[in-house]
């Protein structure tokens, strides 16, 4: 075989599925065959053209979340893994670059760098020299594994906003990433964990109870500021973490339902809405509060180690799994407008779908 398919993000509203010659790794880096890659919700804005990632270019193969085996090494790689690897691919490159650029893949590099595949929506993609790639287990199909990059920002996101044994936390949002959160809080010891969301998401309200939400608060038939002062006797959440897509009244009610001395973490992107905070709440109440843009290579690695020791219930938060072929089919779920269902993830895997 000498050629494979990818997915291109056109950054102009449209995607199309390509096909590309399979290259030889970069001096110093690998060939992946990547076996699955999640899909995330900021796919939905990349593809719209809204640029979050500093220097994300279009047109472009996307795709972050990338569980891969590694094909074939240069001569000089250093990279610390063996063809055959099973590997998490950190999507930011932490040491180096490439001609003076940041590396993040599936955003930085475009089709016209190299030979284009830089994304886990190719079958295959290159990487370069200073890439962390991550030993994964062989114990579990590789669509459950793609769980390791949303892991990773939320065991960050605990970490920066002091999240403890004992505390309460509120996690806004229920989609993958606040799934994510709830295994992280609940890993860093949380003893009452809340998860918010509508009516629309009643499937993924019930995955947060099975990934350790012990309450959850459904917005549009509770008041959920009233619901969590009720849930700690007045006092307010330790800490709320902010990861809805696009609700600029979550981050208000953020500011409500937290503690004196707690923390607000914000990490739903709203696509540059603006949002009014009273400042004076903030002062009075001694708040703190964090922005939560992504993982570190600690948190990376805590999370890859979370899943090689099987201590994530993968089976609950696995979602629906797709092909390639079926990609326009995911990115309907992932925008919540499929006319059939919803899902609380999806993962497309190279080759056969299974479920």
């Amino acid at each position: 075989m000498t050629t494979c398919r990818a997915i291109v993000f056109n950054g102009d509203g449209t995607h199309e599925l390509r096909t590309f010659p399979i290259p030889k790794p970069p001096a110093g880096g690998a060939l992946l065959r990547v076996e699955a890659v999640g899909m995330c919700s900021s796919d939905v804005a990349q593809i719209a053209g809204h640029k979050h990632v500093p220097g994300e270019v279009a047109p472009v193969v996307a795709g972050h979340e990338i569980v891969a085996r590694v094909a074939e090494l240069s001569d000089d790689a250093e990279l610390g893994v063996s063809v055959g690897d099973r590997v998490a691919v950190d999507l930011v490159m932490r040491k180096g670059g490439y001609e003076g650029r940041l590396v993040v893949y599936g955003y930085t590099l475009g089709l016209d760098d190299g030979g284009g595949l830089w994304g886990g929506y190719g079958e295959y993609m290159c990487v370069l020299p200073g890439t962390n790639l991550l030993k994964l287990t062989d114990s579990v199909p590789a669509e459950h594994l793609t769980v390791f990059e949303p892991l990773a920002s939320a065991v960050n996101w605990a970490e920066i906003s002091g999240v403890k044994a004992g505390d309460t936390v509120v996690v806004q949002g229920p989609g993958h990433l606040g799934l994510m959160c709830v295994v992280a809080a609940a890993r860093a010891g949380a003893s009452n964990i809340v998860v918010t969301g509508t009516s629309a998401d009643a499937l993924r309200l019930d995955a947060a109870r099975k990934a350790g939400a012990h309450h959850t608060i459904d917005v549009d038939r509770e008041d959920a500021v009233a619901r969590v002062k009720d849930l700690t006797r007045g006092f307010g959440a330790n800490v709320v973490m902010d990861v809805t897509a696009m609700s600029t009244e979550a981050v208000k009610q953020a500011f409500e339902m937290v503690a004196f001395g707690g923390t607000v973490l914000l990490a739903g992107l709203k696509n540059r809405a603006p949002v009014e905070i009273e400042t004076d709440h903030i002062v009075m109440h001694s708040l703190t509060v964090k922005g939560g843009s992504g993982s570190t290579a600690g948190s990376m690695k805590a999370a890859v180690d979370y899943l090689n020791a099987a201590k994530v219930d993968t089976e609950a938060l696995l979602g629906e799994v797709l092909s390639l072929d079926d990609f326009d089919e995911g990115m309907a779920l992932l925008r919540r407008d499929h006319p059939d269902r919803d899902a609380i993830r999806v993962t497309v895997r190279h080759g056969p779908a299974r479920s």
